[in-house]
């Protein structure tokens, strides 16, 4: 029977990914190698080198990961009305005018098929009445048919957009659910994981303040990602000639 730190890490090198290349990360563990000093490093560094290591250590995306599941699911369980509104307005203003967009070229591809419609049935009348030879039918009624083909694909394409608010709302709703299940949670489990989490991203670490941070961002089931990711922060030792 697997421990419950082992399905953990299983866990994680599903859902883990670099954050620059989009590589899932590889989980560096050996029997020389203490739980304390195990890691995580992007598998395009790791076998291809066509990616930095984005190195971190598995206690600390664990502990990283727990912070910021416990953030969300106390936000959620103290104001469910709040967090909806929060949820909704984390995708607002760019998606919102993409949203609008979608809508505006929905309708206007939507009024040229009903258009083609009505010019594709008086080619096929003028066809039967021989006021339009057949090459002349099949050029043009071929032109006009794959026109509507393309529009109409276009046109679900589209319409998924704007649907997504919709979407959403139902989405945060089942997301609710998964929160009242649980109390506060105090550890992270495979179970945790599999119930909240849908993948995380894991960036590299940044040294320019002359520390070493280090975020995290997860995206969770049903909502994607909620601004809580914290940083893991060290005080970068310093060497003396």
């Amino acid at each position: 029977m697997p421990t419950k730190g082992c399905g953990i890490a299983q866990h994680f090198t599903i859902l883990a990914y670099c954050a620059d290349c989009g590589a899932k990360l590889y989980h560096h563990r050996s029997i020389t190698l203490t739980k304390e000093q195990e890691s995580y490093i992007c598998s395009n560094y790791q076998s291809r080198k066509k990616c930095t290591a984005h190195y971190i250590r598995a206690v600390v995306l664990e502990q990283l990961v727990l912070q910021n599941l416990q953030r969300v699911v106390a936000y959620a369980q103290e104001d469910e009305n709040e967090f909806v509104r929060r949820v909704m307005e984390n995708k607002t203003a760019v998606q919102r005018a993409e949203q609008e967009q979608a809508k505006r070229k929905l309708e206007k591809q939507e009024r040229r098929i009903s258009e083609l419609d009505r010019i594709i049935q008086q080619l096929y009348e003028d066809r039967v009445s021989g006021a339009l030879s057949a090459e002349r039918f099949a050029k043009l009624s071929g032109g006009y048919e794959k026109e509507q083909e393309e529009l109409k694909q276009s046109a679900k394409e589209l319409q998924a957009i704007v649907n997504t608010i919709e979407t959403q709302a139902v989405n945060v709703q089942s997301f609710l659910k998964i929160v009242r299940k649980y109390t506060a949670p105090t550890e992270l489990t495979p179970a945790l994981l599999r119930e909240f989490v849908e993948k995380i991203v894991v960036h590299a670490p940044d040294k320019s303040s002359g520390h070493r941070t280090q975020r995290i961002d997860v995206h969770y089931n049903f909502i994607g990602e909620i601004d809580f990711s914290p940083e893991y922060s060290r005080v970068s030792r310093q060497t003396t000639a």
